[in-house]
């Protein structure tokens, strides 16, 4: 298996020029169209980055021509498939004729697979430096076959990435700050939360946290708030045993191996995002603010990033040997076709995409000039 470093410069090695995207369009009946084509008609995108859309032509093509007949809300501009590069991915005609705007079935998860797939293995044969994807329904992709947690787990597994996580970004408009936030576990139940997190887990996943965080965000010695799982992190023992049975006997462990970091926590919960809060609104940033957040499952983490950041988010996956980031919200079919889908995540995607490639490029490549976007 082939690590980032060594993905980065080979592929890298030869062209810093324009980072070289690749972009699916998701569930072709849902929103992933509408984003993609209002986030490529921003020419600052189109002129910085080598884009491919990745995805049917056709339906593309249709999508561009009933959101122009429908009007936009916002007065938002469309990219014209005309004008963008596409690897198209032909569909079966009775395929195609079931695909709907806002009618997600097993035919449009089958393409949002194909899309995806293709973008995974282009990328592996040194085509595109990263990959953004548009959103997929989890549910469709059963339907048709494919069985799934979501598409964090397909691209590590065509990667052959042993280790890999889901790291949430954001940037505020009020203050500028860079929320980060990993998540140990992703899509488990909660009741399997307790069992699964381990000492041995939540070690693979600092590590993986702290290497994203010098590689892709060039901090070196960065802090990290960790999260406890059980209410007031247990209360010493009173609501619960795992604080007090590995987790603070294992963070004590990761503090003596990592003197360079600063490791905060166990965190109650509840008070885990108190200073994300005050950073994000307050341009006078707040001190002793973390670089990054550990949450220990899904909602923990996802619950204050989608409240401060519901349409900038980003869900970036780590430990990949290639770039990959994606918007932080899901296919709504219930809005699919009507015009008013927010494509400021979609764009947020791509440009981060943009910057994480060309931080890795300057940190494995310190000899050569740095990429400009």
């Amino acid at each position: 298996m082939k690590t980032e470093k060594t993905f980065f410069t080979e592929q890298l090695g030869s062209h810093p020029v324009r980072p070289r995207l690749a972009v699916t369009l998701g569930d072709p009946a849902g929103i992933g169209p509408e984003v993609v084509l209002k986030a490529l008609a921003d020419p600052d995108v189109t002129q910085a980055y080598e884009i491919t859309v990745i995805g049917s032509r056709s339906l593309l093509q249709s999508s561009y021509t009933q959101l122009r007949q429908k009007g936009l809300e916002r007065g938002e501009a469309l990219a014209d498939p005309e004008d963008l590069s596409i690897l198209d991915i032909e569909l079966e005609a009775s395929a195609e004729q079931q695909i709907i705007p806002g009618v997600g079935n097993a035919a449009s998860g089958a393409a949002s697979f194909s899309y995806l797939e293709t973008a995974i293995t282009r990328t592996l044969a040194g085509e595109f430096d990263g990959i953004v994807t548009a959103p997929i329904a989890k549910s469709l992709w059963k339907a048709a076959g494919h069985h799934y947690p979501g598409q964090t787990e397909v691209l590590a597994q065509y990667a052959k990435a042993e280790r890999f996580g889901m790291l949430f970004v954001a940037r505020s408009p009020h203050s500028d700050w860079l929320l980060r936030t990993l998540l140990a576990t992703t899509h488990i139940p909660l009741r399997q939360v307790a069992d699964t997190l381990t000492p041995e887990l939540m070690t693979k996943k600092l590590d993986l946290l702290v290497e994203c965080l010098q590689l892709d965000f060039g901090l070196k010695t960065p802090r990290i708030a960790i999260s406890g799982l059980n209410p007031h992190s247990g209360e010493q023992g009173q609501l619960g045993r795992e604080e007090e049975d590995w987790l603070i006997p294992w963070l004590e462990q990761e503090r003596q191996k990592r003197p360079e970091l600063r490791l905060d926590g166990p965190v109650p919960p509840d008070t885990l995002w108190v200073n994300a809060g005050q950073a994000w609104y307050n341009p006078s940033l707040p001190s002793g603010v973390p670089d990054a957040y550990l949450a220990l499952y899904h909602d923990q983490g996802l619950i204050p990033v989608k409240l401060m950041a519901f349409d900038r988010a980003i869900n970036t996956t780590i430990g990949l040997p290639f770039v990959r980031t994606s918007p932080d919200h899901g296919t709504a079919f219930d809005i699919a076709g009507l015009g008013i889908a927010n494509a400021t995540s979609m764009k947020a995607a791509i440009q981060l995409a943009a910057e994480l490639v060309n931080q890795r490029f300057t940190l494995l490549n310190p000899s050569s000039a740095e990429v400009t976007v």
